[in-house]
């Protein structure tokens, strides 16, 4: 059968057999404020209290970047039980909303994440993190996807890895500082912005660069960077056995639904038709080859568990 029928059965599917996501704000008898609205370059941020609870409202200037709505939401319910991310619900096109500029396009609405973004803070050591896995603008292999440089950063925190691992899985090639917050007071991180995701395979680039690491005798693993690798490695083994490639297409194609981009809607253009159809083709490829990462980092993982004393596996929990 052809692939792309294939994923479009799927979508149909999944229109019928997947229940509702459970959304966790209830919108209907409750009051929404507007409190603040902002522009940036590409979106409209607003901050609103629904009864009692603050939450940003993020809408995308542009009509041919309403994708990200699914984008980001999807990403959002693949991290949720990570614990290092916010929630993010879709308010539907159909739907008008305080804070939606434009009541005919849909939006997102998140819970806030505590702390600040390691951008703004300057006097913090995680000021220099640096998680951004490049992808369109590398110059070199060499600076592409999961480096050197991030291997070491990992070991700053102990949920670092943890949301590496999601970053690979899900294709987030835009971890910058100013898409993660951190918050001194529980010494925890919240990854933010998901939504230039399931549009690219950063687990086969990973897998291809810790294979020539695995094999180049000049590059020797620190006992943090073990302790980092064996995380990123059960994180990655949780995110797929929880959440297959299949799963994940069909809920695709539901967020898509709810977002607006079904039959009929102006919303839903060929563009978009193709979209899905490469997110979807993505995610099964990516799964794929997160299986392979995982599969290599269990021979690096083992090889320097033999040289190094003091790092048992699995040192890390979810």
């Amino acid at each position: 059968m052809d692939v792309r029928k294939l994923l479009f059965i799927i979508g149909l599917c999944s229109f019928i057999f997947i229940p509702s996501f459970c959304r966790f704000i209830s919108w209907k008898n409750k009051k929404v404020t507007l409190l603040s609205t902002l522009e940036t370059r590409n979106c409209f941020v607003s901050y609103v209290n629904v009864g009692n609870n603050r939450y940003l409202v993020k809408q995308k200037k542009e009509n041919r970047k309403q994708i990200a709505v699914v984008r980001d939401a999807l990403a959002a319910y693949i991290a949720k039980n990570l614990k290092i991310a916010h929630l993010v619900d879709i308010i539907a096109y159909n739907i008008s909303f305080p804070g939606k500029i434009h009541h005919n396009w849909p939006a997102t609405i998140h819970t806030i994440a505590p702390g600040e973004t390691v951008r703004k803070q300057r006097g913090s050591k995680y000021n220099a993190l640096r998680l951004k896995q490049l992808w369109a603008h590398a110059s070199t292999f060499e600076q592409k996807g999961l480096t050197r440089q991030i291997i070491n950063h990992m070991t700053w925190h102990k949920q670092l890895p943890i949301i590496i691992a999601l970053d690979l899985l899900i294709g987030n090639s835009d971890r910058h500082c100013g898409n993660l917050c951190y918050d001194p007071e529980t010494d925890s991180f919240c990854a933010i912005d998901m939504d230039d995701t399931f549009n690219k395979d950063l687990c086969e680039i990973a897998y291809k660069k810790l294979f020539i690491m695995l094999n180049d005798p000049k590059i020797v693993f620190t006992s943090e960077e073990i302790t980092a690798f064996v995380q990123l490695r059960k994180t990655l083994m949780y995110l797929l056995s929880h959440y297959e490639s299949r799963h994940m297409i069909k809920k695709m194609y539901y967020f898509a639904k709810k977002t607006g981009f079904v039959s009929g809607s102006s919303l839903y253009t060929p563009s978009i038709e193709k979209k899905l159809t490469t997110y979807a083709e993505t995610i099964t490829q990516s799964w794929i080859s997160a299986r392979k990462l995982v599969k290599v980092l269990e021979t690096i993982i083992k090889i320097n568990n033999k040289k190094i004393l003091g790092v048992e596996d699995y040192a890390w929990s979810i």
